[in-house]
């Protein structure tokens, strides 16, 4: 069953630390927005949304997240900087590790 919060392992015994999925869907959308050769595509059922697709499973993260790349740019490399880079700036940010980052090519911006 899909969770709504990620618990982060405890450094401290204060308590515990609990991440909700909106948390990763931020982060990848800032980073998203940083670069120049990618655009997020806004999503399908609600309009004004991100398409970003956040699903926690035994407290594991999956992302899936529909892009358009700029018709001159290489797609390969593009999105494999796009993922390395919402990965680290996840990591950096919750000190979690996502389990997979699917980016999916659904057009181009001309």
């Amino acid at each position: 069953m899909a969770q709504e919060y990620i618990t982060l392992k405890p450094e401290s015994p204060m308590g515990l630390v609990k991440l909700n999925q909106s948390v990763f869907s931020s982060i990848a959308l800032n980073t998203i927005q940083e670069e120049k050769d990618v655009k997020l595509v806004e999503s399908a059922r609600r309009p004004f949304k991100t398409g970003i697709v956040t699903s926690i499973e035994n407290n594991e993260l999956k992302m899936t997240i529909p892009v358009k790349v700029n018709y001159n740019a290489n797609v390969s490399d593009v999105c494999s900087n796009l993922q390395n880079k919402i990965f680290e700036s996840i990591s950096y940010m919750t000190d979690f590790k996502p389990e997979s980052i699917e980016i999916q090519v659904v057009g181009f911006n001309f």
